[in-house]
């Protein structure tokens, strides 16, 4: 495993991280082992930042037991927003839900507190005096967490947030693979001027993953986002290993990247993953060949 940092946090992080939300997997009867089995894993093959949230259903809950029995330390990165329901966003509501996610999560300090989705919360009630971004310092200062950031699909916003210097770290999901480069484009660049850490998640983009979804997923584009989309996925299919791995190798050789997290479900897919980071960034050469291809149509 490789490892990259975090931006202007200072922290060493595995450039292949952990998310938490499918660590439960498809038997309720066996989340707590199955949690534990992946973490376990996680930790075995040098992943070492692990990123979830109180809207994850029981995730925060059942990685409580799993990082205590993990045998080596996380950086734990969570979310504020989603539950409670009528969270209001307030910075004493702020520090509160970060208290409650780590007494579940049973640790002393995240790595990182994030606002989760910033435009479900809104531009006012984040930078308003006494709003979201006073709570995420107030529980910085209080030790609560070294550092904070935002997560968001929502790119015009998530940019603006970027470009007020306040946050460590960005979270950009589903716009960063091999089929989509908009969060590069928009939001990479001003987080990398403002030296944020850098959290691509959803690699697979429902694209490189199960082959269910990824027929669902192609089917429900336009022809020639389908047709764009099948051109990437034909040519990553002659290439040696999975395409699970393929995105994450791609989303690699952005060196303004600092982690890519992984949404495994089981030890298997997190082993998968895992892979890329032994095998190195995608050679620059297939990645110009993929974005013709993209571009295509």
């Amino acid at each position: 495993m490789r490892y990259r940092t975090l931006g202007r946090t200072g922290m060493r992080v595995s450039e292949v991280s952990l998310g938490g939300a499918y660590l439960m997997g498809l038997d309720p009867e066996r989340a707590e082992e199955n949690t534990a089995a992946v973490v376990r894993r996680a930790a075995e093959l040098g992943i070492n930042y692990l990123d979830t949230a109180p809207g994850y259903g029981r995730s925060e809950e059942l990685l409580g037991p799993a990082l205590e029995r993990a045998g080596r330390p996380f950086r734990v990165a969570t979310k504020v927003g989603f539950i409670p329901e009528d969270l209001d966003f307030r910075r004493d509501s702020v520090v509160a839900s970060l208290e409650a996610s780590l007494r579940k999560l049973r640790i002393d300090r995240l790595a990182v507190a994030q606002i989760h989705e910033v435009n479900l919360v809104g531009w006012e009630r984040i930078m308003e005096p006494g709003g979201a971004l006073d709570g995420l310092r107030a529980a910085r200062d209080a030790g609560l967490c070294e550092a904070i950031g935002i997560t968001a699909r929502a790119i015009p916003l998530l940019a603006r947030m970027v470009e007020t210097g306040e946050f460590d770290t960005v979270l950009v999901y589903h716009d960063y693979h091999p089929c989509s480069q908009t969060a590069r484009e928009a939001v990479i660049p001003a987080a990398a001027k403002q030296d944020m850490g850098i959290i691509v998640g959803t690699p697979l983009g429902a694209l490189f993953g199960h082959e269910a979804a990824r027929g669902k997923t192609l089917a429900a584009l336009s022809d020639r986002e389908r047709s764009s989309a099948t051109a990437v996925i034909e040519r990553l299919r002659r290439e040696p290993g999975t395409l699970a791995r393929h995105a994450f190798r791609y989303i690699m050789a952005d060196e303004a990247v600092s982690t890519v997290s992984s949404g495994a479900a089981n030890v298997e897919q997190i082993e998968d993953v895992a892979e890329a980071s032994t095998r190195g960034a995608m050679p620059a050469e297939l990645i110009a060949e993929l974005e013709r291809l993209g571009a295509r149509g």
